[in-house]
């Protein structure tokens, strides 16, 4: 979870490196979005940055 107002793809590879490798990266913030390249640098990490909604889209379907 990543509280941020708008998460970067610093702060997305800081988490990743603090707490090993993850599937979802969640931006909490219920007022910002993720920037572009906080998006592409969990593309290449191999995890989605998202928001409640897509989170709650994700769990709906599983």
């Amino acid at each position: 979870m990543i509280a941020d107002y708008e998460p970067t793809a610093n702060e997305v590879r800081s988490m990743w490196d603090r707490f090993g490798p993850v599937d979802i990266v969640w931006n909490i913030n219920p007022n910002g979005t993720p920037q572009p390249e906080a998006n592409e640098a969990g593309r290449e990490l191999g995890c989605e940055v998202m928001k409640w909604e897509e989170l709650k889209e994700l769990l709906s379907r599983a």
